[in-house]
């Protein structure tokens, strides 16, 4: 795959370990999550290095894990600890690979790269996520398309006009003052948008007589693949309202090569405690992601047959200037990773 391995990824919400084990292919490789006996979490290689047998299926007991097919019995630092057969031989080969992890602000991340790579960087840790002065949603989508094709839909909020009736009013995209901008690695699109009809989601969170609003949506993308979008809405209608914000995390991370996991959350800074609006939230987002922006990108990719964005020659319009300078950046990031490592 071509990805970026000395990395975090987001593997999980904190959530989805809750009770059990929990198995998810992260840049083509099948990893097993599961608590450790301390509350801490650990992350192993799904097969067996044996017969390739998934330990996922086997018998999982305090700090042991049993494979299914012939037994073989390995602890959560991947050491074979049981070797049933022959003299109970377990040559340091006779391993399973383990992988860091870290946990920050509800979001479990991964590290698939050299382990030793791994203490000298930390994951972002969108401090927003779950703050007593937020109010939090979150989801998780799977997306079958290419990691990149998504970022390149989350650059450029253009398009939302055309896909999300309930993110963007009609007629928005003429209003949009563009700005794309890149310090080192980061990367940014700012999207501002003076006085525009407000949107269904801000609709929820104002005066219901607000009718127009000066909004804002900043997308920050850091590599390999993970982007943070501040919005504001500022109502016109009444002046005293300094305006609401809702800061969001948008994280993706490859499956394979035509498959993305997206983990997605917003922090919004009014109306909190109210599960009947985070719900509402909740369904209105779920539903611009899954049923708008995914069939769109699955569509694409299907033009595309396999081929690599610019061998196809597109046409560049403005607003792809941050999605091209962070394709490029990712791409001279993974070439210098291997030269490394050849």
């Amino acid at each position: 795959m071509k990805c970026l391995r000395n990395a975090w990824y987001a593997a999980a919400w904190e959530p989805e370990l809750a009770g059990k084990p929990l198995t998810r292919t992260i840049l083509g490789e099948p990893i097993l999550f599961l608590r450790r006996p301390d509350g801490g979490v650990a992350a192993l290689k799904d097969a067996c290095p044996h017969r390739f047998a998934p330990l996922s299926l086997g018998r999982i007991e305090g700090d042991r894990i049993t494979c299914p097919y012939h037994g073989l019995g390995f602890d959560l630092s991947g050491a074979c600890v049981n070797n049933p057969h022959g003299k109970g031989w377990k040559p340091q080969s006779l391993s399973v690979r383990t992988y860091p992890v870290e946990s920050r602000n509800g979001m479990l991340w991964i590290w698939m790269g050299d382990p030793a790579l791994a203490a000298a960087t930390r994951p972002n840790p969108y401090p927003f996520l779950f703050a007593s002065d937020r109010a939090t949603v979150t989801g998780y989508l799977h997306v079958s398309a290419n990691y990149e094709l998504v970022t390149d839909n989350l650059l450029d909020l253009s398009h939302a006009e055309y896909l999300h009736p309930f993110l963007a009013p009609p007629g928005s995209s003429q209003g949009i003052i563009y700005k794309a901008q890149q310090d080192g690695t980061s990367v940014s699109a700012f999207h501002d948008m003076p006085a525009q009809p407000i949107t269904p989601l801000f609709k929820l969170l104002v005066d219901s007589s607000v009718n127009r609003i000066d909004g804002r949506a900043h997308m920050h993308w850091q590599p390999p693949c993970n982007l943070m979008l501040e919005t504001g809405a500022k109502p016109l209608d009444c002046p005293s309202d300094p305006g609401v914000e809702i800061l969001w995390v948008h994280l993706l991370t490859p499956e394979s090569d035509t498959s993305t996991h997206y983990f997605w959350g917003a922090a919004r800074d009014r109306v909190l405690n109210n599960p009947e609006l985070d719900q509402a939230i909740s369904g209105g987002v779920s539903n611009s992601f899954e049923n708008e922006d995914e069939p769109m990108v699955r569509a694409v990719q299907s033009r595309m047959a396999g081929r690599e964005l610019f061998s196809l020659n597109p046409v560049l319009l403005p607003m792809d200037e941050a999605a091209v300078r962070a394709r490029r950046t990712l791409k001279r990031l993974i070439e210098a990773e291997q030269a490394e490592a050849s």
